[in-house]
Order: C-alpha cells, then structure tokens, then sequence
C-alpha cells in the first residue's frame, strides 16, 4: 500500500501469445486509469477505547481516513454518525482531518433500552459512490438490567456454497468454499456430504475455521448436487449446489512463494473461437499484472503472477473473453509484510496499586511524520474478544470485502501457513465491493455531485439585487469565534452573486458580520438578502438491511459484563452525589467567587474556558513580577511540562511540542517570551491533548492572557451578521491526577484509563512518555496503540500489563 513505485504494471509473455498488442487488453487497461484518476476510493477506520459500553459511558474514537491506501488528500473533513437499529440518527459528529486524523467522541445516553448501536463514518467525497462503501460497526452496548427482557429467538443457520472463479462447469474438477453461519452471522461448525441427485455421496465435507471449508467436486454432466449437512444442534439441512455449466471456464489459483499460479481450463469441446482471454489483476484500481490466453489448440493453461513487488492488499484476478465480458474472478490477498511499521511501547514505571502512577513510553524508529492514537483500558473489563478490527484488518481487508469478516484481526496475527490457508477462506467466500465490471466496461461512471471538502466553506448567493448593482462587488466580512481573535476576510462575489470562501477552521458557532466593500451607508447591503451556508453535508439516510448485516455480537463473558455493568452503576450514583455536593458547594459559595474564577469568565472563551488544566494569576502571586519571562515562570510548577529557557525557548509535554496561544490567538514561543511579566494577567496550561491547537495538540497547550486582552472583545455595531456552524466540539478526555488531587471520598470506577486521539511525532520527537493514573479496581492495562505514517503504513502495538 506504500508509494506509488510499488504499482508497477507487470506483463508477462506467455508462450501461447504472439504479443500482448491487442486492442481489448489495451481497452480495459484504460478504463481502469481513467477510474484510477477520476474516481480515488476513500476509506475510513476508527480506533475505539474499547469494545463494550454501558448507556451513559463516552464512547472515545479516532478516525484514520486513507484514499487508495495511501494517506488521504482528498477529504479534509470527516463526518461521524450514532444511529440505532432503525437507522435514526442520534448523534453526528463533525471533524477536521489533520495528518489523515479526526478525533471526537459519543455521549451515549444512559436511558438505553437497546444493546444494538452502530457507527457509521464518511466523508462528502464518499457519497458519490455505494453508502456500503461507509465504515460502519455495531457498538456493543451492555443493556441496563431493568430493560433486559429476554426474547426468545428461534435459532436459524445459513450455508452459503462459493465455486472458486465463480462457476461449476461440466467435466472440470473445481474447489468450492463454503461458509455456514447463524442467524447473527456468527460462524458455526458442520460437517455434511455432498450428494448427487440419487442420493449417492460424492464428498464428505466439513468446516475448518470459523464455519469456513472447502471440497472439491467434479460435476458430471445432466447431474445436480446438494450439501447435507448438520447444525451444531445436529439437526439436519439441504443446500443445493449451483447447476454446473456447459460451457463456460474456471479459474483456479495457488499463492505461495511470493507468486500466484493460476490455471486456466476450458472444456474440451469447446470451439475455437471463445478460446480467447485476457487475464486482468488489478489493486486499488491499478493493473499489476495483464497477459492474453489463447485456449484454442489447448483446454488448460497454467501461468504465475510474481508478487514480490506489490502493495499489501486484495488483489482482485478476473479473467475476460473475447467480447471483454468477465467470465471468471478469484480475489487474493497479497502479503508482503511492507504495510506497517513498528512501535516500542514499554512500561517506564508500572504499579498497579489503587490510584497508583504509570509512565509508558512510546518510541518510533523512523523519522516520517507519524499520527498515532492510544487507549489503555481496564483489561478486567475490556478483555481480548474473539471478534474485534483493527486499523490493518480495516483498511486492508475488510473495507475492500463484500460481505461480514468474522474476527478480521485474527488473520494478521501471525504468519504461519494455517492462518495463511484460512485467509484464502475469506477470499474465496467474500467478493470484492469497490467497483462493478459491468459498470466500468459499459464506462458507466459514478456521478460526481460532491466535491472533496477543504475544511470548512462559507458560501451562499446574494439575492434581490441586479447585475448592474452587483458588478464590481465583493463582500468584507469579519469573523468572530469564541475561541480566536476576529479575523477579517475579503469574499470574492461572482457576477451573478454568488460567493464561496474556503478553507476555514474553527469549532462550535461563530458570528459572520458582514457588508459589501465600499458601502458606507450600507445602503445595498440592507438592499440585499443574504444566503450562508458551511458546506458541511447533509446526513444521508441509512438502510436498514445494511444495518442488519453487520451485527455479529461479542461473545464477552458475562461475568465481566455483570462486573463491567456493576461499576457503570456505581460511576452514575457517584457522579450523583458530585452533583449534589457541587451544587451544595455552589450555593455556598456563590457570593465568593475566586479569583481565577472570576479571571476565566472573563478573559477565556470556548475551549480554554475551564478545561482540564492548571490557571495561574499573577495578582496574587508574588513570584509572577520578578520572573523574567512567562517559560521561566511556569518552570516547575505543572509535573511533566518540560521547559527550556536556553535560546528562544521551548516546551514539550509526553515527548509533544507544546502549543502557544496569546490572547486565544495561536502565537510563536518568541512572542510569549517578549512579553513583560507585569502585563500578564493569567496563565492556563493546558494537559494534552488540548482540541483548540492545530493537529489535535498532543503536547497540551499554554495560554497566556495579556491585562489589555479584553480588548479583543469588539462590538461591531450596526454590522449585518450570521452565525456560521463549524466543527462539532471536542471533549476533553479526563485524566486525574492523584498527586495533586487525591479525595479518598470520592470512588474512582474508570474503565477507560487514559485515552488520547492524537500523538504527532516527527523527526525531532520520535519518543513520548504517558503518565496516567489508576482507578480504584483495575489489576490489569490493556494497552493498545494505532497509527499511520506519512507513507502511508499503519501500526498497531498491544499489551496487557500486569
């Protein structure tokens, strides 16, 4: 999936073939080109803290966004919806990409009767194709005890039957996959034979993984066959086979030893003139390989496809006739271990004692601009499930896949053959999903009605004016958010009043004021109505059968779903009697307020207003006046910020550079440095990762507010204005820190212990060191780790500490 050098086209010469000049070959090379640069596949996977949830948890999630398995370049915005089992939306999230990232998070209610929700992502370039082409995972919600109520559902088992290539033809030993599941989709063993219409056994069958097998067949001609098979239940079923075919060809194939083997066979009374071929593997809308067969004075050609130099992927083999029909298809997956790259996670200081300290470390061998995101969870309630995805099993497989994976993660977990051999199950028991022959061959394009967001748009039209009025007109806008100075922008207007300005960044509502350039009196702008939009898409209707086809619940042992629900109990009543004491504490406190209380209604705004953090005002600090510089005053005081006064000065939090804000506007540590400590009045420093910086700010945040700041809070008076909605707010992850607030009152049942969506490393940090805190039960960390690079390549690091 790396560079583009990987994707080279590979044509090899077989001896049956005079040249490989011909017109049709050429023809469906092209069409591929043209879908290669016109129409880039998007795909999306989202990192969860974990796999089960209780209504009223956060559901904490970090989307990697990649476009033709390279890092994205199209979409700069990133939609996230909660929808239930209806396909009612109850939640969206809307984000920016930052180094193929987004992050945000769910509130799940805590009135939820149901235990089936799903998440489903995409950006705007996405809805020009298939909606399956969207991510989309159930969310295992564990039901409230009083909502359970137990429905008894009868239990009912598929077999589905997948003749490799896609045909049975008559006279020609073929293999065919199988896969058995129940009515949720979940795998299910069987064993059974296959029978001929005399009831006669042919082949004894039976399943080798995860309800996945294979047997091979010969069908006689005028023959048709059935599966009988048995339930885990033992009871019995009859599955019929495909009817063989006449004429037709199958395709069979071997992958081994970096190459594919494929044979081609034909019946032998076939005529001459459907004894024409082209053999045609394609990945990610790229020929890797292309060759002509002639099957006239031979009925069985064997060829290999050297795989060495190709991507990690689906490989996507099908063969065509003469007409250009596709005739025959097999997908591989190709593995050449150039996917990934590694992290070291280790524990720097590890005590699983109540409340106790932890320090990981994370360290990154290259020097590529990498974005890794990272959850530790409470392993006692967050164990290893027989059926979970990963960033590689996402992007690699399953979004390439039609049709449900059963535990995907399972088949990247190891290199040896029998997981090898039970991955071509999945090939030969899935299809592929990005495109339609049909489609390409009758060059039936995807209508492009959207194109790739760039952040966020204001656009609009203005209306009952005439060309006359609005030529030679732009408008002068200003805008206000809560969390930045005003910026003012120049909004170029076409002839007929339409406006469209791009590439805009802000979170939550800001205020548009606005008027046409030169109009004083703003007598054509009261003349006018004014449309604003922010180029954000609507929310597509979701099917439902879709919906459906996914959900293959976890098979969590209770025990840890009671413990696991148990303590969500005990977390509701405890943020119960927070809210009765802070409410109590507020009536008697509220003739009083402190000072930095009173300093942060004043100077903060949006996400600096409160936050997880520290405030420092200098006008009770004696200390503050004789410091020399705003790095040589916070030098000490906020554990794991470190700081350097030497040259113009710096600061790095868990191996992060540190964001600098001055007045809320995003500054250089240079001009914090210059500032005189008497015209400061308050400090927040921020714990990573702190939302309001650029690229999720992994090194936390330090804002400095000036006592001339409130003079950023201009009124502009006699302005049109419109509010303008941005991106959705970004909660920040809570992470206590015991050493500095440690109340033995108040229970700790946290089963996600730290999580944060975005650690950029780059040449000149390539290490980050985590502190974090336990909770008052957690015996074992389950660590988990996921990421891409610049290149590209993806990472995933799991442990449990204990």
């Amino acid at each position: 999936m790396m560079t583009n050098s990987f994707y080279k086209i590979i044509v090899f010469y077989i001896f049956f073939t005079a040249s490989f000049t011909s017109l049709q070959a050429q023809h469906i090379d092209s069409l591929l080109s043209i879908l290669d640069e016109n129409y880039p596949q998007e795909k999306i996977h989202l990192h969860m803290d974990k796999l089960n949830y209780n209504p009223g948890e956060t559901l904490w999630f970090k989307a990697y966004i990649t476009a033709d398995n390279q890092p994205a370049a199209l979409s700069k915005t990133c939609y996230a919806e909660l929808v239930d089992e209806k396909g009612t939306l109850l939640q969206r999230q809307i984000m920016p990409v930052l180094e193929s990232g987004a992050a945000s998070s769910f509130e799940l209610p805590d009135t939820l009767h149901g235990n089936k929700l799903y998440i489903r992502a995409y950006t705007s370039w996405m809805l020009n194709f298939d909606s399956a082409l969207f991510y989309m995972h159930p969310v295992h919600i564990i039901p409230l005890k009083s909502a359970v109520k137990k429905v008894p559902v009868a239990p009912s088992y598929t077999l589905t039957l997948f003749p490799e290539g896609g045909d049975l033809v008559e006279n020609i030993g073929s293999l065919v996959a199988f896969k058995a599941t129940d009515q949720e989709g979940t795998p299910i063993s069987i064993t059974g034979n296959i029978v001929d219409d005399k009831g006669k056994i042919v082949t004894p069958f039976s399943s080798v993984h995860d309800g996945m097998g294979y047997f091979s067949l010969l069908p006689v001609a005028g023959e048709k066959y059935k599966a009988v098979w048995k339930d885990k239940k033992g009871v019995q079923h009859q599955t019929a086979l495909p009817d063989a075919k006449k004429d037709g060809l199958t395709l069979s194939t071997i992958y081994s030893a970096n190459r594919i083997q494929y044979t081609l066979t034909r019946p032998e009374v076939e005529s001459p003139a459907a004894s024409q071929y082209y053999v045609i593997a394609q990945m990610q809308q790229r020929v890797v390989y292309s060759a002509k067969i002639n099957l006239t004075k031979k009925s069985t050609v064997t060829a290999p496809i050297i795989t060495d130099s190709m991507p990690t992927g689906v490989l996507q083999l099908t063969v065509f006739n003469a007409e250009q029909l596709p005739v025959a298809e097999r997908i591989v997956f190709i593995n050449n271990n150039n996917y990934f790259f590694n992290t070291d996670l280790h524990a720097v200081e590890k005590n699983l004692a109540k409340r106790a300290r932890n320090v990981l470390q994370i360290d990154v061998g290259n020097n590529l601009l990498t974005n890794l995101s990272i959850a530790v969870t409470d392993e006692g309630i967050n164990p290893v499930s027989n059926n979970e995805e990963s960033i590689f099993t996402q992007l690699l497989l399953s979004g390439d896949l039609k049709g449900y994976v059963y535990n995907p993660a399972y088949y990247f977990s190891s290199d040896e053959d029998s997981v090898k051999q039970h991955l071509d199950l999945v090939m030969m028991t899935n299809g592929w999903r990005r495109f339609k022959w049909e489609n390409v061959l009758a060059e039936k394009w995807p209508v492009l009605t959207i194109s790739p967001a760039d952040y966020i748009s204001i656009k609009g039209k203005v209306l009952g004016l005439s060309k006359l009025q609005l030529s030679n007109k732009d408008l002068t806008g200003i805008l206000k958010t809560k969390t930045n100075a005003p910026q003012f922008l120049n909004i170029p207007m076409t002839k007929d009043g339409q406006f469209k300005l791009n590439k805009l960044y802000f979170f939550d509502t800001a205020k548009l004021y606005y008027q046409f350039n030169n109009d004083k009196d703003k007598t054509l702008t009261s003349a006018a109505s004014f449309a604003f939009e922010n180029g954000f898409v609507k929310s597509p209707a979701q099917s439902v059968n879709l919906l459906s086809g996914l959900y293959a619940p976890s098979k969590t042992d209770s025990l840890i779903l009671l413990r696991s629900s148990s303590l969500a109990k005990l977390q509701r009543e405890q943020n119960e009697r927070n809210k009765i004491q802070t409410l109590s504490t507020v009536v008697v406190k509220t003739k009083q307020k402190s000072l930095k209380q009173k300093m942060d209604e004043e100077y903060t705004s949006g996400l600096f207003s409160g936050g997880d953090g520290y405030t420092f005002t200098t006008e009770d600090d004696p200390f503050a006046k004789s410091a020399q510089s705003v790095l040589q005053y916070l030098q000490g005081k906020v554990a794991g910020l470190q700081i350097s006064t030497t040259g113009t000065g710096g600061a790095t939090w868990r191996g992060s550079a540190t964001s600098f804000f001055l007045n809320e506007i995003n500054s250089d540590v240079s001009q914090l440095q210059n500032i005189n400590m008497n015209d400061v009045a308050m400090i927040k420093v921020f714990r990573p990762p702190f939302f309001g910086a650029m690229g999720g700010g992994a090194g936390g945040a330090i804002a400095v507010y000036t006592k001339k700041g409130a003079a950023l809070n201009n009124n502009f008076k006699g302005l049109d204005f419109t509010n303008i909605v941005g991106y959705s707010v970004i909660k920040q992850f809570y992470s206590p820190n015991y050493e500095t607030e440690n109340d033995p009152t108040v229970a700790d049942y946290r089963t996600t212990l730290y999580w944060n969506s975005f650690l950029l490393m780059d040449k000149t940090n390539r290490r980050i060191t985590i502190p974090f805190y336990n909770s008052d039960n957690c015996k074992k960390l389950r660590v988990i780790i996921e990421g891409i690079n610049e290149l590209g390549q993806l990472t995933r690091e799991e442990k449990i500490f204990q």
